[in-house]
């Protein structure tokens, strides 16, 4: 039995071998165990532009930029719709998003941890996960290079696994009305495809399912039908292919691209919704895709697993450096996956009523009845409340200010991401009637790491961050001086540079909550 490491991760996909380069760069000694999956069935996924700045912050964007992957511009849509609707991402490098092959990309991630410091075991077959005690974990595990079988005894065991959960399974709950089958078929048209932009993620609903076409380049395309698990075009009866131009055919303006491509391949794979009773304990993680899995439609999958192994790695490292913060870290990471889950889980009902207006199927019927318990408000909630929007007005309007700390704010300890750490920091308490979730520290907010419109929060109704402008640090900035401008260069200078609007952003949330005070 070899020496006892910080860390071993079982997966080297996008969450495993983004926690292990994280873990090993930062002087942690890591394990990553993996069993590649068949290259015929790796899937082209569709990462969005704002995983450019996750890439940077877990140190990879480089490899990432020279691997040449196909570059996207946008999507284009016929949701709930015969019309078609292009989504451009923008016109600069930096909102250009990339369609990847996730074995070519994994690969990339894993040589980056392997460089790191990582050591790399790719044809490990993990056998058992033993609990021994309060601080050690044994894993054992088949290693098909030497033939032999190993033990491994780390202080945490990160589960990386996807869908798999060698850990997570214990832990699974799938989700209801969301059983789905995906069936996912290459497609090569030599002379390209008549597209007005060919690098485009396409999406089309039909009555009883939805299709999704990623291209990997100017000739290759994935498409994938989303269909009920439970349906006989998914469960059998037909020949998979069969079943597939089945579905296909129901979709009329990608299925209609489809004529004159050759089928190369097709395969079957689950892509049931589903969610974590607990996601994080005293020796292990639940990252990426072992904890939860949500819906294809958002584009987010490669996205968050890479978020939660940004968090996860930070969480491990917290922990290993400082025990005695190990609960509030481990809670930390439980409330950002919860959280997570449980917008990109409202996010896919709404689509799915909207599909459902206009093809009355059980398909969407099950999935837009879904009811999703109500989420605490978040930044683009505040944007739009009309206390806040009135402040921000009277902020770009007014020569001068004159603002005071309520003599009733609350102040309490609450958990922030600082650097590679998460720390307690003081937060106002929201008073105001609207609930609010603080956001992690401006290290996080700055480099993209939301996984919807908002970044890595700790739960809870306090008000810490917008974006990346400290609250509390404003506040105290902001009851020293008469005007704006003056407010802004002190906490640029002070703090940190953030645009002119995000300090009367914030300006405007803490007078609409009553933590700051107008004085006549």
């Amino acid at each position: 039995m070899s020496h006892e490491l910080d860390a071993i991760v079982l997966g080297g996909g996008p969450a495993g071998s983004a926690v292990g380069r994280l873990l090993s760069a930062w002087g942690h000694s890591v394990l990553i165990l993996d069993t590649p999956a068949t290259p015929s069935r790796g899937l082209a996924e569709s990462l969005p532009p704002s995983t450019q700045k996750l890439l940077a912050q877990i140190g990879v964007l480089d490899v990432v930029e020279r691997a040449g992957f196909f570059r996207a511009t946008g999507n284009t849509v016929w949701w709930a719709s015969g019309d078609r609707r292009v989504e451009p991402f923008g016109s600069a490098r930096q909102a250009m998003g990339y369609q990847v092959h996730r074995p070519a990309f994994d690969r990339v991630l894993r040589d980056s941890a392997r460089a790191a410091g990582a050591d790399v075991r790719m044809n490990a077959r993990v056998r058992d996960v033993r609990f021994e005690n309060e601080r050690s974990v044994i894993v054992e595990y088949d290693d098909s290079d030497d033939g032999r079988r190993h033990s491994s005894v780390c202080r945490f065991v990160l589960d990386c696994s996807g869908r798999a959960g060698l850990i997570g399974r214990r832990f699974r709950r799938a989700e209801p009305g969301y059983r789905t089958c995906a069936l996912v078929g290459v497609w090569r048209k030599s002379k390209g495809w008549d597209l007005p932009d060919e690098t485009h993620t396409i999406v089309e609903t039909y009555d009883d399912g939805w299709m999704w076409s990623v291209p990997i380049s100017k000739t290759t395309r994935h498409v994938g039908a989303m269909v009920d698990r439970a349906s006989p075009t998914a469960a059998g009866g037909r020949a998979l292919e069969t079943a597939y131009r089945g579905e296909t055919a129901k979709a009329t303006n990608l299925g209609g691209l489809l004529e004159g491509a050759t089928l190369q391949r097709v395969w079957a794979c689950d892509a049931s919704l589903y969610s974590a009773a607990q996601y994080a304990g005293p020796q292990f993680l639940l990252i990426g895709d072992a904890g939860s899995f949500i819906d294809p439609l958002s584009s987010f999958g490669v996205k968050k697993a890479l978020a939660s192994a940004w968090l996860g790695a930070i969480v491990v490292h917290t922990c290993l450096t400082d025990p005695i913060r190990q609960d509030v870290a481990l809670e930390f990471f439980s409330n950002w996956e919860r959280d997570v889950y449980a917008r990109h889980l409202r996010r896919s009902r709404d689509f799915a009523r909207d599909a459902h207006a206009r093809h009355p199927h059980a398909f969407w019927a099950s999935r837009a009845a879904k009811d999703v318990e109500a989420r605490e408000a978040g930044e683009s909630d505040l944007a739009r409340d009309p206390d806040v929007l009135a402040a921000f007005e009277r902020f770009k309007q007014a020569p001068s200010i004159h603002l005071t700390l309520a003599d009733n704010v609350r102040v309490e300890s609450r958990p922030v991401i600082r650097d590679r750490e998460i720390v307690l920091e003081n937060a106002f308490i929201d008073q105001a009637g609207l609930k609010t979730r603080p956001t992690s520290a401006g290290s996080a907010t700055s480099a993209g790491l939301a996984t919807s419109a908002e970044s890595a929060t700790s739960a809870g109704s306090a008000l810490r961050f917008l974006g990346n402008v400290d609250l509390v640090k404003l506040a105290d900035i902001a009851c020293r001086h008469s005007d704006v401008p003056d407010v802004f260069e002190d906490y640029c200078r002070t703090c940190a540079p953030v645009p002119l609007p995000s300090v009367v952003g914030g300006l405007s949330v803490l007078v609409a909550k009553g933590i700051l005070h107008e004085r006549a």
